[in-house]
């Protein structure tokens, strides 16, 4: 205790001499807690500096730039508008007379196809897109006329329907980002009946064939999404209708305006996928 007071009083005696000051307890408060935070600072700084045991990040890089190249399947529906052409020739080939039946109605159906978008051919702007096109359709297309002789045999209403349509054709267009417009043209088949119920009462099926072209346009509003608009000229071959042997034969030639639109699904089966890189 003697000890302890001797201690004491050459402390105050020291502060009464000026060899030191007493430090107030909230200045020495004051700096423990700046040595705390300084000591925080220089170990977050410490830790910055480690490596990052989880590695680079990954980033997904922008889609690539939309192509028209890829297998596609699709839906249509429209109408059709043209002529069943009827005539009437002579046992030497000669012509005896013709006269065409108006017949309309309407198409509908699908269509399968590929589209090879050809990388480097610019013109304008625009990159040349080449395919191949297949479609059916089930039709109403029909008309009826009285026809008289030497068309037919016996003057009578003549009736004329097209059950169904199909073509194949080549497809050649050019590419303005997602619009493509296009020609195309190709093989055509179609299935009819032709028939006279009275007073001749004949009838007769046939599968005409022939040839088709026309041209559209096509919009993509999503990557694998588009819709159309598109004209084709039908032109199919004559077939012998029923007449006098004695006198001559007839034949019937379809011909056939079609105004459709569409909707097709493009497969990414070729097309590049977006890929997955690292970003160092």
């Amino acid at each position: 205790m003697a000890v302890g007071r001797d201690r004491k009083l050459r402390y105050l005696r020291c502060v009464e001499l000026g060899l030191f000051e007493e430090v107030p307890g909230r200045v020495v408060r004051a700096l423990i807690i700046a040595g705390v935070a300084s000591l925080a600072l220089t170990g977050g700084a410490f830790a910055a500096d480690l490596p990052n045991a989880k590695g680079a990040p990954l980033y997904t890089p922008p889609p690539p730039s939309f192509s028209w190249t890829g297998f596609y399947v699709g839906v249509n529906a429209g109408y059709g508008g043209g002529y069943q052409h009827f005539d009437a020739h002579a046992l030497g080939g000669g012509f005896l007379g013709g006269a065409s039946v108006p017949v309309n109605g309407f198409l509908g159906g699908g269509q399968v196809g590929f589209n090879y978008e050809i990388p480097g051919s610019s013109i304008a702007g625009a990159n040349f897109v080449i395919g191949g096109e297949t479609d059916f359709d089930g039709s109403t297309v029909s008309g009826t006329q009285t026809l008289s002789p030497p068309i037919v045999t016996t003057a009578g209403p003549v009736n004329s329907k097209l059950d169904w349509l199909g073509t194949a054709r080549a497809r050649l267009g050019l590419a303005f980002g997602n619009v493509l417009p296009y020609v195309t043209g190709g093989f055509a088949y179609a299935h009819e009946n032709v028939s006279q119920p009275v007073p001749g009462a004949w009838s007769i099926g046939a599968t005409p064939t022939g040839w088709t072209a026309g041209a559209g346009i096509e919009y993509a509003f999503a990557r694998n999404l588009s819709v159309r608009a598109e004209y084709l000229y039908v032109d199919l071959s004559k077939v012998s209708v029923p007449g006098d042997p004695a006198t001559g034969f007839q034949t019937a030639h379809p011909t056939l305006n079609v105004v459709r639109a569409g909707l097709d699904w493009k497969f990414d089966w070729i097309s590049p996928q977006t890929p997955v890189i690292s970003k160092y």
